[in-house]
């Protein structure tokens, strides 16, 4: 169980793997403006998804090191997102 606490509120939320490097996902609220609560990611540096995700995004520019992160969205049942982040270089 993987338990968040911000600004007095609890969720709870089951452990899930990640699909990709099988390591259990960590609890992070998202940005308001995205209209997510309490998301889980997968923030293992060496995850595959995360590793091999910096020539996906398109139209970026080739000095960007951005990439994406596996995310799954509690509130629609799980399904998953790709939340941007820096890529090691």
């Amino acid at each position: 169980m993987v338990i968040h606490e911000y600004a007095g509120i609890v969720t709870e939320l089951p452990d899930r793997e990640c699909p990709h490097c099988g390591k259990i996902m960590d609890a992070w609220l998202a940005p308001p403006e995205t209209g997510w609560g309490v998301i889980l990611i997968c923030n293992n540096n060496n995850c595959p998804h995360y590793l091999n995700s910096e020539g996906d995004i398109l139209h970026k520019r080739d000095d960007s090191h951005l990439g994406c992160r596996y995310a799954e969205n509690p509130d629609n049942g799980f399904k998953p997102v790709n939340v941007l982040a820096v890529c090691p270089h």
